[in-house]
Formats: structure tokens, sequence, C-alpha cells
């Protein structure tokens, strides 16, 4: 009968370590499954992040080469207007030297020569060169003036000169300030394709 215990308290024990067992790789297994699964999710997450991170940097990225992009440009466009506003004052200062020199009395009679007809234009000069260069044209342009031409000075002129319609009716301005503004655009190109060439 002893026997008999001892082999059922065997049994059962047996029993109950085998189920234990069980039980235990169950639970491990069920440990090692979670552990897995939060390990995925963790690489996952970890992936987004970085995946986000990268996303956000190359829109950093893209934003600092517009903005530099941007700021490039407005640095050239700022220089091209202050050295434009350079060369446009100096034309008009070479301008002004030319029509101060004595070159002025043979392009104005050479202008007025080209005239049809003198009888209804007048001269018209900045008092200055008036004063210098009025007896000069008289005697250039005699015959002219015998065909009703005047020769005055005005306020409007400050260099250079104009041919006008007595009536007011149309001028022909050959001013330093109106002859650099025809000859400008010629110029700024040209000095825009050598100043900018590397900038395109």
């Amino acid at each position: 009968m002893a026997q008999q215990i001892q082999d059922l308290v065997a049994s059962i024990r047996k029993d109950g370590i085998e189920v234990a067992q069980k039980e235990a790789a169950q639970i491990i297994a069920d440990a090692k499954a979670q552990a897995d699964e939060i390990v995925s999710q963790g690489r996952k997450r970890a992936s987004q992040l970085i995946e986000d991170a990268q996303k956000e940097i190359d829109v950093r990225d893209q934003s600092a080469r517009a903005s530099l992009q941007q700021a490039s440009r407005d640095v050239q466009l700022s220089l091209k207007k202050a050295i434009q506003k350079q060369l446009d004052n100096l034309l008009v200062e070479k301008l002004e030297e030319a029509f101060s020199s004595k070159d002025m009395l043979s392009l104005v009679t050479s202008v007025v020569s080209q005239l049809s007809d003198g009888a209804d234009s007048e001269v018209q000069l900045s008092e200055k060169d008036f004063k210098r260069l009025a007896s000069s044209l008289k005697s250039e342009l005699s015959e002219k003036i015998k065909g009703g031409l005047e020769i005055k000075a005005v306020e409007k002129v400050q260099s250079g000169f104009r041919i006008a319609e007595k009536d007011g009716s149309g001028f022909y301005d050959f001013s330093a300030e109106e002859t650099a503004n025809l000859m400008a655009p010629f110029l700024s190109s040209a000095i825009a394709d050598i100043v900018f060439a590397q900038a395109k």
C-alpha cells in the first residue's frame, strides 16, 4: 500500500511538474513573442522617426537653398542697379564735358544743316553755352538765320542743345541727359553681359 501511495505521489508530482513545465514554456514563449513584438514596434517607430527627421532635414535644406538663391539674386540686382546708376551718371558727365568742348559748335551746325527749313525753328542753348557760342553760331549759320532760324538761351537746357519748333509743337533734344538716356540701353546690355556673365 505504501508503494502504491508512493507511486501515486510520484505520478502526481510528475504530472504537476510536466504541467508546470508546459505552463512555464508557454509563459516563456508568450514573453518572447511579446518581447519580439515590442522590439519590432520599437524598430518601426525608430525607422519612422529617422524617416521623419530626414524629411524635415530635406525641407530645411531646400528652404535654405531657396533663401540663398533669393539672396544671391537680390545682391546681383542691387549690384546691377548700383553699377547702372554709376554708369548713367558717368555717361551724363562725359556727355556734358563733350557738349562744353569746341566740338559743340560743329555738332550744332551739323544738326541744323540737316533741317530742310529753319524758318520755323530755333536753336536752344543754356545761358552759358549761348554766351560762349552765339557769335560763332551766327557766323556759321548766317544763311539759316536769314531764313528765320533763331538762336536763344533757355532755362530748360542745362547742357547740350535743343532744336525746337517756334510754336512749341515739338523739339529734338540733344541735351546730355537725353542723349545719355538714348545711349544707356545700348550700353546697359553690353555692360550687363560683361559684369553678370558668371552669374548666368
